[in-house]
C-alpha cells in the first residue's frame, strides 16, 4: 500500500493530525469512557484497559500496514480533538473489506458541531489520494449515525450496501482512490 513506516503530520486550517504518542493516551480514554462517543461504534463505553488496547492496535497500524491513525488537535491551543485515520481490520463483513482502506473518525462531544470530523476527515482522504496505491477506500456507518453519514458524503463516499456488523445494521460506503 503505502512504504512510510512512521505516520506523517498532517495540517489543515484549524487542526494538527499527528501519529499517537504516549502522552495522547488520557484524554483518549476521557474520550472512548464516554456513552456518547461510543453508542454508534462499540455500544459501549470502554473501560481504560479496553481504550489502552485500542489504543495500542491503533498505534501498531502505521508500522504494519504503512497508513493508520492519526490524533486531531486544534492547532490554535493543542487541546485532543479526536482521532481519525485509516486501518484494516479484517472485519467479517459482506462484501468484505479486506485490503481496502477503511477510514473511520470520532471527534470528543466537547469538539462537536465545529466541522472538525469533516475537516481532519478531508485530510485524511487526501492524504489516501497522494498514496494508496489500491482502487477503493471505505467506510462503515451505523444507519442511524446521520452526522457520521453527511462526513462520508462530503469527502466523497457513496453508499454500497446495509449489512450486519456484530448484530448492528451498518452501512458500508466506498470511494475511488484519485490516483
Amino acid at each position: 500500500m503505502v512504504n512510510e513506516s512512521a505516520a506523517p503530520v498532517l495540517e489543515t486550517e484549524r487542526l494538527w493530525l499527528k501519529p499517537p504518542e504516549h502522552k495522547d493516551f488520557p484524554p483518549y480514554a476521557a474520550m472512548w469512557a464516554l456513552p456518547e462517543v461510543t453508542r454508534e461504534i462499540s455500544g459501549k463505553p470502554l473501560s481504560e484497559e479496553e481504550a489502552w488496547t485500542r489504543f495500542l492496535r491503533n498505534a501498531g497500524l502505521w508500522p504494519v500496514l504503512g497508513y493508520g491513525y492519526w490524533h486531531v488537535f486544534e492547532r490554535d491551543g493543542g487541546a485532543f480533538v479526536g482521532q481519525v485515520g485509516f486501518a484494516d481490520f479484517r472485519r467479517a463483513l459482506t462484501p468484505p473489506l479486506t485490503g481496502m482502506p477503511e477510514i473511520g473518525w470520532v471527534i470528543a462531544p466537547d469538539h462537536h458541531g465545529k466541522g472538525y470530523a469533516s475537516e481532519a476527515a478531508r485530510a485524511a482522504v487526501q492524504w489516501g489520494d497522494e498514496n494508496f496505491s489500491v482502487e477503493a477506500m471505505s467506510c462503515i456507518i451505523g444507519v442511524n449515525n446521520a452526522p457520521s453519514i453527511r462526513i462520508a458524503e462530503k469527502c466523497g463516499f457513496s453508499f454500497v450496501v446495509k449489512a450486519d456488523y456484530h448484530a448492528s445494521a451498518i452501512n458500508i460506503y466506498r470511494r475511488p482512490v484519485a490516483i
